[in-house]
């Protein structure tokens, strides 16, 4: 009997001991989450990069497939991934964000809709041949740059 106490008794300390370290990443799920998204931007982006740069042979279903899903991730409410205090700065949450994204002066909403922009005229041509999608793939790079370049720590 004396044994399953002691037993019990150090599961719940450690379990107490782990609390505080757990409370303090609470916005891992969101980066997590935020970090996903961004790899299906990634991903759709090299389909349409590298068709492009004539790395890949053109496919008009793929191309327009990818520009589809760009344009639908550039859309999609993703709010709730970007908490203030969600930044680079906190150690171990493994977020390359720039705390400047949320202060008052921040462009990034500017930034997200040159984003959209540039993803809805890639959505309307990329399917039409090489030669329209070369052309709009020039304005969808510079939006995510422009982002990135502004708000991503290298």
């Amino acid at each position: 009997m004396k044994a399953t106490v002691k037993v019990l008794s150090a599961a719940v300390l450690a379990t107490l001991v782990s609390l505080p370290a757990v409370a303090e990443q609470p916005f891992e799920a969101e980066v997590e989450a935020r970090q996903a998204h961004m790899q299906l931007v990634k991903y759709n982006m090299g389909i349409l990069g590298s068709m492009a740069k004539g790395k890949r042979d053109y496919n008009a279903e793929v191309a327009a497939a990818a520009a589809s899903d760009m344009l639908m991730l550039a859309t999609m409410n993703n709010m709730t991934l970007w908490p203030k205090g969600s930044d680079s700065s906190v150690e171990g949450l493994g977020s390359k964000t720039k705390a400047s994204m949320w202060e008052a002066d921040s462009t990034v909403m500017d930034k997200h809709q040159d984003w959209v922009n540039a993803s809805k005229k890639m959505a309307d041509v990329a399917g039409n041949g090489l030669g329209e999608l070369k052309g709009a793939i020039r304005d969808l790079g510079k939006s995510c740059k422009g982002c990135h370049k502004a708000y991503k720590v290298k």
